[in-house]
C-alpha cells in the first residue's frame, strides 16, 4: 500500500494504480519529473542541458579540444560550436590555438567558468535532494546502486 501521508487530507492521486504498476511508467514518469525540474533550474541560469555538461565535462577533464568535448557531450561536432561559443561570450571557457596542432583549440574553463559550474552543480543536489526527500539514507543508497547497475547493463555496454 502507498503511503499517502503526503497528500493533503482527502485527496486523491491523479495516477490510475494500474498505470503506477508499471517500472517502465515510473521512471518515465520521474525522469519527466527530474527534467522538468532541471530545465527550470538551467532556465534560471540561461543555460541548456549542453551547456552544462560542457561545463561539467571541463570541470572534470580540465583541457580538451572542442571535437573531444563534442564526442564526452554527446553532442555532434557541428552543434558543438554553437554551445562552445555561448560558453566563450559568457566567460565561462577560453578557447586556445593547440601549440602541437595550430588547426585545432583547446578549450578550458575561465575562473568565472569554474564558479558558474559550481553553482549549477549545487543547484543540481538541492534537485536531486529535493526529489529523493521521502526516501531514507539507506534507500537512497540502494536506489542508486539499482539504478547504477541499470544503467551499466542497458547504456553504457
Amino acid at each position: 500500500m502507498a503511503d499517502k501521508s503526503h497528500e493533503p487530507a482527502g485527496s486523491v492521486s491523479a495516477t490510475p494504480p494500474e498505470f503506477r504498476a508499471g517500472t517502465g511508467y515510473l521512471l518515465t514518469r520521474l525522469g519527466a519529473e527530474s527534467r522538468r525540474r532541471w530545465a527550470r533550474m538551467l532556465t534560471e541560469h540561461g543555460m541548456t542541458p549542453h551547456h552544462y555538461g560542457a561545463l561539467m565535462t571541463l570541470e572534470a577533464v580540465k583541457v580538451t579540444h572542442q571535437q573531444h568535448l563534442a564526442e564526452l557531450i554527446g553532442v555532434d561536432p557541428r552543434n558543438a560550436v554553437s554551445v562552445v561559443d555561448f560558453l566563450e561570450r559568457r566567460g565561462l571557457i577560453e578557447r586556445t590555438r593547440d601549440p602541437a596542432d595550430r588547426r585545432r583549440h583547446t578549450i578550458r574553463l575561465t575562473a568565472e567558468g569554474r564558479t558558474t559550474a559550481g553553482t549549477l552543480r549545487r543547484a543540481g543536489e538541492v534537485i536531486e535532494r529535493d526529489m529523493l526527500a521521502g526516501l531514507t539514507g539507506d534507500e537512497r543508497t540502494s536506489l542508486h546502486a539499482l539504478l547504477q547497475r541499470l544503467f551499466e547493463v542497458t547504456v553504457d555496454r
